[in-house]
């Protein structure tokens, strides 16, 4: 019987090794997360199912938070992926995400406003800066956190990357974007995704 699942392990852990590609982040949603009066940030561990799905959440590094821990690990279990592959066959393999929450102060401000921000980027930054498809990673999604502070500076901090440059031109052409909106608050943090799969 110990040898059987010795063995059984043994497979399981070959298999969580087996794949050739690894899982490509489809589609997030909002979560509707409380507010907080701090930055906060989680690092979760996650493994993608061969159908695409986040199953065996766990948290790899705690923000300090344990409800905020609790409610980024429900969100991000709610995330839609590419699976991995072995062979071109789809297989389950293991993958983390870091999930940044801005403070509270940030975040109030007009969601008409973010919603025309989000729209904007999804609409223009492919075309004011492609990336070359050679530098892209195998995630075809840059979630940015834009972030303007008191005095106007603008901040940007990625959370998904789909390789350098494209994170690169996500951050420039929010930031550009970010100048043209002027009805966006004076203040503010948010996570904008700027999706280039379909746009290579």
């Amino acid at each position: 019987m110990l040898k059987r699942i010795l063995m059984a392990s043994l497979l399981m852990a070959g298999a969580a090794h087996a794949a050739d590609t690894r899982p490509v982040l489809l589609s997030i949603k909002e979560c509707g997360m409380h507010k907080y009066n701090e930055p906060l940030e989680a690092k979760l561990g996650f493994t993608v199912t061969a159908t695409g799905a986040v199953t065996d959440m766990h948290v790899l590094k705690s923000s300090g938070n344990a409800t905020f821990d609790e409610q980024v690990a429900r969100c991000v279990s709610g995330y839609t992926y590419k699976p991995a592959s072995h062979d071109g066959v789809p297989v389950a393999a293991p993958d983390t995400f870091n999930f940044h929450q801005a403070e509270v102060r940030d975040l109030e401000g007009d969601s008409k406003a973010f919603s025309d921000l989000e729209r904007d980027a999804d609409k223009r930054c492919h075309k004011l800066y492609p990336p070359d498809r050679k530098f892209m990673g195998p995630q075809t999604i840059s979630i940015v956190v834009v972030s303007r502070k008191n005095g106007g500076e603008v901040e940007t901090k990625v959370m998904q990357s789909a390789g350098e440059k494209a994170d690169r031109n996500a951050e420039i052409c929010l930031k550009k974007l970010v100048a043209d909106h002027e009805e966006l608050p004076t203040t503010f943090s948010r996570g904008i995704a700027v999706d280039w799969s379909h746009r290579r």
